[in-house]
């Protein structure tokens, strides 16, 4: 049984345990993720004006308290848009919906914030662009996964190399 929850702040130490627990699949994941931005996420969440966004992080737990997937999606009031920044699960885990139930509890955070979109960023699955064969095969299974939602990639936009 997977729980979804919203973290506020870093107050409680089951909150503290889950970040951590974040931080752990945000590195594995994303290795080229800068680690100030990694150790930030407490005072993302409580500071938006420092932040310029409203940092929203959902957090995908089994029963046992273990964070099994988080997405992290920012809101920028006064712009009336949602991005979603990031989405992942841990690396052992390739199905089982935890994906599929964290964006879709995003998109409904986005409606409910009436945002005019929500918005993400994937690397290309072109192997002209991408030329690490394991990252783009990453690429590719992260734009399916978009796909099946309907959200489809912009090309030509001069923005879609790494």
């Amino acid at each position: 049984m997977i729980i979804i929850r919203r973290l506020n702040d870093a107050t409680l130490p089951t909150d503290r345990r889950a970040i951590e627990q974040v931080r752990e699949i945000l590195r594995s994941r994303f290795p080229d993720v800068r680690e100030k931005y990694i150790t930030d996420i407490p005072e993302q969440l409580t500071d938006p004006l420092r932040f310029r966004f409203r940092t929203s992080l959902l957090v995908a737990e089994n029963r046992n308290g273990n964070v099994q997937g988080f997405s992290m999606m920012y809101y920028a009031p006064d712009l009336h848009f949602c991005y979603l920044d990031f989405i992942a699960t841990r690396k052992e885990i390739r199905s089982g919906g935890i994906g599929n139930s964290l964006y879709e509890n995003a998109r409904e955070e986005a409606r409910r914030l009436g945002s005019v979109g929500l918005f993400l960023e994937c690397l290309p699955d072109d192997p002209k662009v991408c030329l690490n064969p394991g990252l783009l095969e990453e690429n590719r299974a992260r734009l399916k996964f978009y796909e099946h939602f309907g959200a489809y990639p912009m090309v030509n936009t001069r923005y879609e190399t790494p």
